[in-house]
């Protein structure tokens, strides 16, 4: 068996060269980089040279004719769908950044695709492994906050408008602030709480910047999960960078789990916990439990993309299932068609998958 996994990325601009191929480059040791493409073939040829990738090109077609056996694909949203057909076809193994596609029937065919390729594939829910993030969930799951009421997930940041920006495209992108963190803050609370969300509903409006085409750049939306926690997922394109908290709140019967920072790209952030014996009275003076334990968390950040690419490749070495496979992406984009239409009806809507 081969010690490591010959790699190819399909848009090598944006998230790939700014986060993904530095940690892949730095941190893999199950995984090796040997070409990268780009539309801008130019683009392609300088992130090759400042990587030290023996191979760049400017087609899907080129790059999935070299020696590799996994692509990463981080192109817009509108070409997921093709790009995994195409990869899958080829025989190779495919991660792919969210949103995985944009609709449930171009999910139809990229799981057409996989099986009949006989591949793997992952989705790129790349928070899930901030260090802060897994101990959030180690706690929840060992019962540290008793019965789950309700979890918050926030991802904000400052996008105006900007030419050429794909994301502001909504032809290309589907939607806006929700599409594009939104989806993250909504698997991060199913994965910490055990529970997928069955109904959502919420608001969602274009209220700050004036995006060539409508998008929403305020999101608030709110679940109900299968296990009756209630959940807060919001996401905004227009509160600056230096104000937005990223906050991961999780309360229930026991106590809370409070975190700031750790939903983002860095692999960093900060966490406490408030923890007691439930409850057994009513105080109508409402005086506050001082006898709660507070326990700060202080530990270590590893790069979330690296850790994605190494996490991917054991699963193609030893023949395993990837964390995030194709049913996981297929009830991703169910929960992101259920939340545009319940922001554009007014009304609360079931997550059919």
């Amino acid at each position: 068996m081969a010690d490591k996994v010959k790699w190819g990325v399909i848009g090598c601009g944006g998230i790939a060269a700014r986060r993904t191929i530095p940690e892949f480059k730095q941190m893999s040791s199950q995984g090796e980089l040997v070409s990268v493409m780009d539309i801008d073939e130019a683009r392609a040829k300088e992130v090759a040279d400042q990587f030290d990738v023996g191979h760049s090109c400017a087609s899907e077609e080129e790059l999935l004719a070299q020696d590799l056996e996994a692509v990463y694909i981080a192109t817009p949203s509108d070409v997921h769908c093709r790009q995994t057909v195409q990869a899958a076809q080829a025989g190779k193994h495919v991660l792919c950044e969210k949103p995985m596609a944009l609709n449930l029937e171009e999910v139809d065919e990229m799981q057409t695709a996989c099986d009949e390729g006989g591949v793997k594939f992952m989705l790129g829910f790349c928070m899930r492994n901030n260090v802060y993030n897994r101990k959030a969930r180690e706690l929840a799951q060992a019962g540290a906050i008793g019965r789950a009421v309700m979890g918050r997930a926030q991802l904000t940041c400052w996008f105006p408008p900007i030419p050429g920006a794909w994301r502001q495209d909504v032809a290309r992108s589907r939607g806006g602030a929700f599409i594009d963190m939104g989806t993250h803050c909504v698997d991060l609370l199913e994965w910490i709480l055990g529970s997928q969300v069955t109904e959502v509903v919420g608001f969602q409006d274009l209220l700050v910047h004036e995006y060539r085409t409508r998008i929403e750049d305020t999101s608030t939306i709110a679940l109900r999960f299968e296990n009756g926690a209630h959940g807060i997922v919001d996401n905004y394109f227009n509160v600056p960078d230096a104000a937005a908290q990223n906050m991961l709140e999780l309360y229930g019967t026991k106590g809370a789990i409070i975190a700031r920072g750790t939903i983002g790209q860095d692999p960093t952030g900060e966490m406490f916990s408030i923890t007691q014996e439930e409850e057994t009275g009513y105080d109508a003076n409402q005086i506050r439990n001082v006898e709660a334990e507070r326990q700060e968390y202080e530990l270590e950040g590893i790069g979330l993309y690296g850790q994605m690419i190494d996490i991917f490749s054991k699963c193609v070495l030893e023949d395993a299932e990837s964390p995030v496979g194709l049913e996981e992406g297929r009830h991703s984009t169910a929960v992101m068609e259920a939340i545009y239409r319940a922001a554009a009806e007014g009304q609360a809507v079931k997550v059919s998958d």
